[in-house]
């Protein structure tokens, strides 16, 4: 009797040993990795893309490392360089430059890291998606709007400066359809087109010094995002000059400068909506579900008409 009380006990012990290691690594089961870059978080639009991505991280239970290259093109680098060494699980990538990456993009994806892209589209086809507006559609709407309010208000005469930063493909197809749409009234004159370094506010408050300067019987300024808009309200503002200001993207401050007549239409975006999309496509993608090749965020213009609907549609954060 003691004898088979003794295998019992070993046997208990052993089957004790082997369901606790068992455990132990399901707990130790390696948690999802993934890494991310935005351009610089000195944008309203990039801190709410990093709201949204947060947020879907943590529902997802998965970690999430940030990277903020400022939009230095060498800073990106060296961090997907170092994501690529940790071995992460797929990256998250707002490109800087759209064509300087996709080195390093493509070297991640030899060596199995998925990389899905949004807001910037890359020079190359090998990522698992982009993840984005339409921007030429945001320029259209835009420029649709202004085009309108010159036909309705003005005669159908203007003359239009544009803010943009020249190396981002996006506002490259938002200044094109909103100068596709503008350009159509033979008597609207665009006098000026002007890169703003690093789509900074600072640099772009003083672009459009610069343009009312050289141009003082201008009627409008054109942003490409919000802190080419914003600092052009800014400049406008300054200078307490009669010039309308239309632009893209929306936040808080934007919203107030419409009511209070400072700007004049925007194309709202949603970069929540976009940050969380982003990782939950990371993720599927990992799952092994189909992703499609393009995942078109929807986007709303605003004015004062729509305002009020307009705010409550849209995910709009304090900052």
């Amino acid at each position: 009797m003691k004898h088979k009380l003794s295998i019992l006990i070993f046997v208990f012990v052993v089957m004790s040993l082997v369901l606790s290691l068992t455990f132990s690594a399901v707990s130790q089961e390696k948690q999802i990795v993934l890494g991310t870059s935005i351009i610089t978080y000195e944008h309203p639009f990039y801190i709410d893309v990093v709201n949204g991505m947060k947020k879907a991280a943590e529902q997802a239970g998965v970690e999430m490392l940030l990277d903020d290259p400022k939009t230095k093109l060498d800073a990106q680098v060296k961090a997907l360089e170092t994501y690529i060494t940790r071995g992460v699980d797929a990256i998250v990538l707002f490109g800087v430059d759209p064509e300087g990456v996709v080195p390093v993009v493509e070297e991640a994806i030899a060596k199995g890291i998925p990389v899905i892209t949004a807001d910037m589209e890359l020079v190359t086809d090998k990522v698992v998606t982009f993840i984005g507006s339409d921007n030429y559609q945001i320029g259209t709407e835009v420029g649709g709007w202004t085009k309108a309010y010159i036909e309705k208000e003005m005669d159908g005469k203007a003359k239009i400066g544009v803010l943009w930063w020249a190396v981002s493909v996006a506002q490259q197809q938002r200044t094109q359809g909103f100068l596709d749409q503008v350009t159509q009234l033979p008597g609207v004159e665009i006098v000026a087109q002007q890169n703003v370094e690093e789509g900074l506010r600072e640099n772009a408050m003083t672009v459009a010094e610069n343009i009312m300067t050289a141009n003082k019987d201008i009627d409008f300024l054109f942003g490409g995002n919000q802190t080419c808009t914003m600092g052009a309200v800014s400049a406008v503002e300054a200078a307490g000059a009669n010039v309308k200001v239309v632009g893209v993207d929306i936040d808080t401050e934007m919203v107030q400068a419409i009511k209070d007549g400072k700007l004049f239409a925007t194309v709202a975006q949603q970069p929540i909506v976009l940050g969380s999309t982003a990782i939950e496509t990371a993720l599927n993608k990992l799952k092994g579900e189909e992703i499609p090749k393009r995942i078109t965020i929807p986007v709303l213009l605003v004015s004062q008409e729509n305002l009020e609907e307009a705010t409550q549609a849209l995910e709009i954060l304090d900052y």
